[in-house]
């Protein structure tokens, strides 16, 4: 298991390196990535959030979301938890070391608890089981979209992470 991560890594530094971020110099505070392997669930997610008038862009493997990270910023992140070629959390690991605090939302037809302490380590602002509805994952998105800086940063590890009383189902 270990060769597979440091193979993946070694993978995704090296296509990386090649590309140089392209900056939009202001984000009008909508713009989402959506990334999961499964092309009608990428369809059905940009048609809901683009009624609710956000911008989306797609993805379908953490290659393709590594390189979307680089040629500009997002306002927020929806991740399936298990792409072609690793995780959504591995793009959650490149997303928070270049320094962005944007909210992600993890999204996985599997149990959450499985991949909690990662994603607690990577700050995940919330968890969505599939299948999710219209309304579920328009309010994650609007919620985390809407949250202030402050709170986005009050669910770093240390603190009381969102991500717990999504899966727990805690208040």
């Amino acid at each position: 298991m270990k060769e597979i991560w440091t193979r993946l890594r070694e993978k995704f530094a090296s296509t990386t390196l090649l590309i140089k971020p392209v900056l939009s110099p202001k984000s009008s505070g909508k713009n989402v990535l959506v990334v999961d392997d499964d092309n009608a669930v990428c369809q059905i997610v940009q048609r809901m959030l683009s009624d609710e008038q956000y911008q989306v862009q797609t993805s379908q493997s953490v290659a393709d979301a590594l390189r979307a990270i680089e040629q500009k910023p997002f306002d927020a992140y929806v991740m399936d938890d298990k792409l072609p070629d690793g995780s959504g959390l591995d793009v959650a690991e490149r997303i928070r070391s270049k320094g962005s605090e944007a909210p992600i939302i993890l999204m996985s037809g599997y149990d959450g608890s499985s991949v909690a302490w990662r994603a607690e380590k990577f700050r995940i602002f919330d968890f969505l089981q599939k299948p999710f509805s219209r309304d579920m994952i328009c309010n994650a998105v609007k919620k985390a979209i809407g949250l202030p800086k402050v709170a986005l940063a009050w669910s770093k590890p240390g603190n009381r992470p969102f991500y717990k009383r999504s899966v727990t189902g805690r208040k």
